[in-house]
């Protein structure tokens, strides 16, 4: 009996150290929009992507996340931000001032997060907001995270008139590690306030901070509009640590293409605007290999309009769809009909998540029908099969048990009868 006992206590032992391979590792699973809203009741969580995400027709408030998030090569399209995250943190200009900061993206806040292979296409951040405020795509603000092999492609615009602010093509302000990555980016900062000598930032990858940047493919169009400080580059807009960190960074091994229109309605000028990082203040970093021959610096001084990616009065477009295959993206190509401007938007996906088909399907042979067969967790089912082999071996010790008894009956018997 105790060796019986022995060996169900070790099966239940392994049963449990395998449950978690069974339940991906904790892993949730993100099929729709409305599971990417579900992020925020558990921002430290573990996501993976298992279909193309579509938001167009919403407007995605950006959200803190400390988790992992896993694209597993899917996008999330036409997602649309016009408004800053909850959460504000402190940033620092070229003259290391404190400011208490409004953040956009994807991500508010990302704070000892992680994503990776995600692509977002036909993202447009589009934020107004007269305070200090940083947007990016992906995320506003980065702590001590990594945004790696990630590709996007899109529009961010920030219109503002505040002390200091800034636009980048992935992450908006702060440091940690960005690898691998492809933006294809049109960027555009307009400062209202012709007064107030500001800190504007705009980059490739990021606007402000010190991440790394390694390993990245950038094509960048960029329009700034500035009354104050321009700090622009095809990587970075500055490279500053704050007075209380001392890190040796890396911003290596980058390629930038595109170009970069501002001006700087500023007596005082600086003008910084170059193909890798606008301006360095700390020289603790590495930048070796980076190839920005494919940058243009575009500097005016007509400082009477906004620079903008179109600047038709009153622009009309033509339209031209492209439809998804399996392979590709579908989108629908604009083009303005009074100069050669055009960009890409609507994009479509024969992989987006589609609720099943209420009709039932014929029952396979024994009577199964698909959803008897597939359509319960993965937990579910190890839950069910260890219960089961439970029941089961329960079963099997009362037999055991009963034979036993009755082997001991009948040697007893024939003790005291003796054998007849």
């Amino acid at each position: 009996m105790k060796k019986i006992l022995a060996v169900i206590i070790s099966a239940i032992m392994l049963v449990s150290l395998a449950l978690p391979a069974f339940a991906e590792d904790g892993v949730t699973e993100i099929k729709t929009y409305e599971d990417l809203l579900k992020i925020k009741d558990n921002p430290t969580g573990s996501y993976r992507l298992v279909n193309d995400i579509d938001c167009k027709g919403q407007d995605w408030l950006p959200i803190d996340f400390s988790g992992t998030l896993d694209g597993n090569g899917k996008a999330i399209m036409n997602l649309t931000i016009t408004k800053t995250g909850e959460s504000t943190r402190t940033t620092i200009d070229g003259n290391w001032k404190e400011y208490d900061t409004h953040f956009a993206g994807l991500f508010c806040v990302m704070e000892n997060a992680t994503v990776a292979n995600l692509t977002l296409l036909g993202v447009n951040v589009d934020v107004a907001l007269d305070d200090n405020t940083y947007v990016g795509t992906i995320a506003g603000y980065m702590a001590d995270g990594t945004i790696e092999s990630c590709t996007v492609e899109g529009t961010a615009k920030l219109t503002s008139s505040c002390k200091s602010f800034g636009v980048g093509g992935i992450l908006g302000y702060g440091k940690g590690r960005i690898n691998s990555c492809t933006a294809d980016v049109t960027l555009i900062c307009i400062d209202t306030d012709k007064e107030w000598k500001d800190e504007q930032f705009m980059g490739g990858a990021y606007a402000n901070g010190y991440p790394d940047v390694t390993n990245c493919t950038i094509n960048i169009k960029g329009y700034d509009s500035d009354h104050g400080y321009v700090h622009d580059g095809g990587i970075g807009g500055m490279y500053i640590l704050p007075h209380s960190e001392k890190y040796a960074g890396h911003v290596d091994n980058n390629k930038v293409t595109g170009f970069i229109s501002f001006f700087e309605d500023n007596t005082n000028r600086r003008a910084y605007c170059v193909g890798d990082i606008g301006e360095i203040m700390n020289w603790t970093l590495t930048k070796n290999g980076n190839d920005i021959t494919g940058f243009e610096r575009r500097e005016t001084k007509d400082y009477s309009k906004d620079l903008l990616p179109n600047m038709c009065e009153n622009a009309e477009y033509d339209q031209s769809v492209t439809a998804p295959t399996e392979t590709e993206y579908g989108y629908t190509t604009y083009k303005c009909k009074t100069c050669d401007y055009s960009y890409k938007a609507d994009y479509t996906s024969l992989n987006v998540y589609a609720e099943p088909e209420t009709e039932t399907e014929e029952p396979k042979k024994g009577g199964e029908t698909p959803a008897e067969h597939q359509g319960l967790p993965v937990i579910v089912k190890v839950i069910i099969a260890v219960v089961a082999s439970l029941i089961l071996i329960v079963i099997i010790l009362n037999v055991v048990n009963r034979v036993r008894r009755n082997i001991r009956r009948k040697k007893r018997y024939e003790a005291r009868h003796g054998h007849r």
